[in-house]
């Protein structure tokens, strides 16, 4: 089975506003990145929300994902990504052959055909445990991982956060090339917003 967890607990400080329930095109921020990786094979998608964003629960839940609203803001996405990780394993004991994949809520252009690449590259190679997209020589998001790393994940160093695991795995670590580059562009600011808008006209 594949997980996927979409870390939704920022303040969105360079925005000025909750950067995730911004309408773009036809559906919202988050909307976009929850039905891209369900669009392309996940099967439970959740978003770690914080007490602060409550709009992100209904959107989220609308375009098909579940939602664990934390009751306080966590010091840092790894706290986000671990308590998103425990909430999976307590409701669906996932087996260490099962998938996760980590996507940022702030990434609206991530398409559905490069989530089925990377889980494709996944169930085909197993080399590998971890798989990261490449586009252009540029890594980008989303991250796919096998379930035995989430323990590994919780054992990093506190302070230190996902990339600095795969950096100490990287035998573990395969690139896979990807056809678009939505996985390498978040959303930071309002000029970052003025971009997308002009690529996704709102309605």
């Amino acid at each position: 089975m594949t997980f996927g967890i979409i870390p939704a607990c920022g303040h969105s400080t360079r925005m000025g506003c909750p950067k995730l329930s911004l309408p773009l095109g036809d559906r919202t921020v988050i909307e976009h990145v929850v039905r891209a990786l369900l669009g392309g094979g996940v099967k439970v998608v959740l978003v770690v929300a914080g007490p602060h964003v409550p709009a992100l629960e209904p959107l989220a839940m609308r375009a098909g994902a579940r939602v664990l609203t934390l009751s306080e803001r966590p010091p840092d996405m790894r706290a986000t990504v671990e308590a998103g990780l425990d909430w999976l394993e307590s409701h669906f004991r996932p087996a260490a052959d099962d998938w996760w994949l980590l996507a940022p809520g702030d990434h609206p252009t991530l398409t559905p055909a490069t989530v089925r690449t990377l889980l494709d590259a996944a169930r085909a190679d197993a080399e590998y445990s971890i798989f990261v997209p490449v586009w252009d020589g540029r890594r980008g998001h989303p991250l796919v991982a096998s379930w035995r790393h989430a323990d590994g994940v919780r054992a990093t160093p506190r302070g230190e956060g996902v990339n600095s695991y795969l950096k100490r795995t990287p035998d573990a670590v395969r690139e896979v090339g990807v056809t678009d580059s939505g996985g390498l562009h978040d959303l930071d600011t309002t000029d970052d917003y003025d971009r997308l808008l002009r690529r996704i006209p709102n309605k």
